[in-house]
């Protein structure tokens, strides 16, 4: 067993002193420093990113609770107007103004989507009732006018039914006379 055991020795330190092993293992030495530098400068920058990070969400998360408790304050405290302030008669003008044009915008654009020719314009309606005609007198006949309605008795529904004259609208809680 001595013969093989010191065969087995003498492969082994002719293995080890070989110039080219000794070069092998100092390259990858080498390698092996040049990693470990390099993974722990990596893990140095994760480390000062997080603490980046987490001071940003930090600085924004009470800036933000500071932001949002100022805005709960000025909504508790400002003054809330009245019904009757926000409904105004040129409110419910102007609303219907843009629903009308808003919809006549969008029915055109399906119009056009569907390839159908856009809507003939339509012309307004009067904002006045049209002046009675009174009849030519003859000069055979005395001519008889009629009076007017009188004041008390309530407006003509619309004769056109897709555009009513709308009426202003009364505040809340007021009483009509």
């Amino acid at each position: 067993m001595s013969k093989q055991l010191s065969d087995q020795a003498n492969k082994l330190w002719t293995l080890i002193t070989e110039p080219s092993t000794a070069k092998t293992y100092r390259e990858s030495l080498d390698v092996s420093w040049k990693i470990l530098k390099e993974t722990g400068n990596f893990l140095w920058l994760v480390l000062c990113l997080s603490l980046v990070g987490i001071d940003w969400f930090w600085e924004n998360s009470i800036a933000a609770g500071r932001k949002t408790r100022d805005w709960v304050n000025d909504v508790t405290t400002a003054e809330k107007p009245s019904p009757e302030q926000l409904l105004t008669p040129e409110t419910g003008k102007k609303l219907l103004e843009t629903g009308k044009s808003t919809l006549d915008t969008a029915i055109a654009a399906a119009r056009k989507q569907l390839g159908l020719s856009e809507k003939p314009a339509t012309p307004a309606a009067p904002s006045s009732p049209p002046a009675v005609a009174t009849p030519t007198p003859v000069a055979s006949t005395p001519v008889t006018t009629t009076a007017p309605p009188a004041a008390s008795s309530p407006p003509a529904p619309p004769s056109d039914p897709i555009d009513p004259v709308l009426e202003t609208p009364t505040a809340i809680g007021a009483t009509e006379e």
